[in-house]
C-alpha cells in the first residue's frame, strides 16, 4: 500500500487541512481502496513533521465525510463506499431563481486577478501572497436585485476560465461544466454586506444580509470561495 510522504517530500509542517487534501487525494486516485489499512497516527505524525492531534483532526473530518472509518484499537481504513454521507447538490443560480417562479438576470461587475484576504487564503490552506481570480457578479430576479456574489478562484485549478466567458455565462455553470467539487464546506449567517454589496442591492449598508459561504475543492486541490449575499427577505429552504 502506498504511503503518505516522507520528510524530505514534505515541505515543512503541515496543518490538518493540507493533510486531509492529502490523504483524501490518496483515496480517490486509488492509491488506498476500500478497505484498506491507514498508517496509524504516530507513524503519520512522524512524515507529515506535525503532531497525532493534528493528523487526529484530519481523520477525524475525513471520517465525519464518510471516506474513513475509525474503530477503537483497530485503527482506520477507507470506508467500503468512500464517499459523502450526504449527496452534495450544488445549485445553479439563475436556474434556482428560475425555479422560484422568477426571470433570471446576471450582471458581471468585476474580473480580476488579485491577492485575497487572509481569511480566504487561510481557508483555501494558501499562503497569503498567492494570486487569485476575484469575480464580482449581481444575479436579478424579474429586473430586481436578487442576489450578489463574491468569488475566489485559483487560476491553476480553473485554467481557461477568462473575462469573456465570465462577460456571457455565470462562474457557476461555467465550473459545474469544467471543475466539477467534490467536497465543500458551507456557511451560513446573518451579516451586513459590504458597502459595494449594499449598492448592488440596493440596500443601506447596515441591512442585514443572509451571507452563505461556500468553500469547494476537486479532490485535494482547492476550487475557490465563494461569499453569496442575498437581498433582504430571502428565503432559504431545503430537505433531505
Amino acid at each position: 500500500m502506498t504511503g503518505p510522504p516522507g520528510k524530505a517530500d514534505w515541505p515543512g509542517k503541515a496543518d490538518w487541512k493540507a493533510i486531509r487534501r492529502d490523504l483524501l487525494g490518496r483515496i480517490q486516485s486509488g492509491a488506498w481502496k476500500p478497505g484498506d489499512q491507514i498508517p496509524r497516527e504516530v507513524e503519520l505524525a512522524q512524515q507529515y513533521d506535525c503532531t497525532r492531534s493534528t493528523v487526529g483532526r484530519a481523520l477525524r473530518d475525513l471520517a465525519t465525510a464518510g471516506f474513513v472509518d475509525r474503530k477503537r484499537k483497530g485503527g482506520t481504513t477507507v470506508s467500503a463506499n468512500p464517499v459523502r454521507k450526504a449527496p452534495l447538490d450544488v445549485p445553479i443560480i439563475a436556474e434556482a431563481i428560475r425555479k422560484a417562479g422568477h426571470d433570471p438576470g446576471y450582471h458581471l461587475l468585476d474580473a480580476r486577478e488579485g491577492l485575497p484576504d487572509a481569511a480566504v487564503a487561510a481557508e483555501l490552506g494558501l499562503h497569503a501572497d498567492t494570486p487569485l481570480l476575484f469575480i464580482a457578479a449581481l444575479y436579478t430576479a424579474d429586473g430586481v436585485p436578487h442576489q450578489v456574489e463574491h468569488r475566489w478562484l485559483v487560476p491553476a485549478t480553473v485554467a481557461g476560465l477568462s473575462r469573456d466567458i465570465l462577460d456571457a455565462m455565470p462562474a457557476d455553470e461555467w465550473l459545474l461544466r469544467n471543475v466539477p467539487l467534490t467536497r465543500a464546506q458551507i456557511a451560513i449567517e446573518a451579516s451586513s454586506p459590504p458597502s459595494d454589496v449594499a449598492r448592488a442591492l440596493q440596500t443601506a449598508p447596515d441591512t442585514p444580509t443572509l451571507l452563505i459561504t461556500r468553500t469547494s475543492w476537486r479532490q485535494a486541490r482547492p476550487i475557490g470561495m465563494l461569499r453569496l449575499y442575498h437581498a433582504p427577505g430571502h428565503r432559504l429552504t431545503t430537505g433531505i
